[in-house]
């Protein structure tokens, strides 16, 4: 009788990393599709931002993704998702402005070079911005697989900063 505690394992397993994709809180998402070229906007209220947003957001990847089957690595000098080792999307040296932290998309699996993901600080919201990611899918698979996971990535580690940044980050 192994297969009960197996599909017993997998479900739970399932609802510890589903969970925190389902919860969106005040965040709002944009999307729109320029040629092969992609931009998605997704942004939420936060009244004591962070200052290290994109460290966080690599951090909190890899609890959504479920930790065993994403891994990320997050540094100064370049960041990265894999699945399984294989990875994904790679990035290359964190850029800081004024209220703005960036990271320049290299080649990988999924994606092409070029395009850009930041992270906003600005009036009380936060924004997770990728512009010009250009997907290697065909655009029509990309818009139904990949498109939805970046959307909900963002509104989830969006809810996650609204509800603890009051209580755990000081200004």
């Amino acid at each position: 009788m192994p297969w009960p505690i197996g599909a017993g394992a997998l479900a739970l397993w399932f609802l510890w990393t589903a969970a925190p994709w389902l919860r969106r809180g005040a965040t709002t998402n944009h999307t729109e599709i320029h040629g092969g070229a992609v931009v998605s906007i997704q942004e939420g209220p936060c009244a004591n931002p962070p200052e290290e947003l994109a460290a966080l957001y690599f951090r909190r990847l890899a609890r959504l993704g479920g930790y065993l089957a994403v891994q990320t690595t997050f540094s100064e000098h370049a960041a990265s998702v894999r699945f399984l080792f294989v990875p994904l999307i790679r990035f290359g040296a964190l850029r800081r402005e004024e209220g703005r932290e960036s990271l320049t998309i290299g080649n990988a699996l999924f994606s092409r070079h070029g395009g850009t993901l930041s992270f906003v600080r600005k009036g009380g919201r936060i924004r997770v911005e990728l512009r010009g990611f250009r997907p290697r899918l065909a655009m029509l698979l990309y818009r139904w697989t990949q498109l939805p996971i970046h959307a909900a990535a963002g509104r989830a580690f969006l809810a996650w900063i609204d509800r603890t940044s009051a209580r755990t980050f000081k200004p």
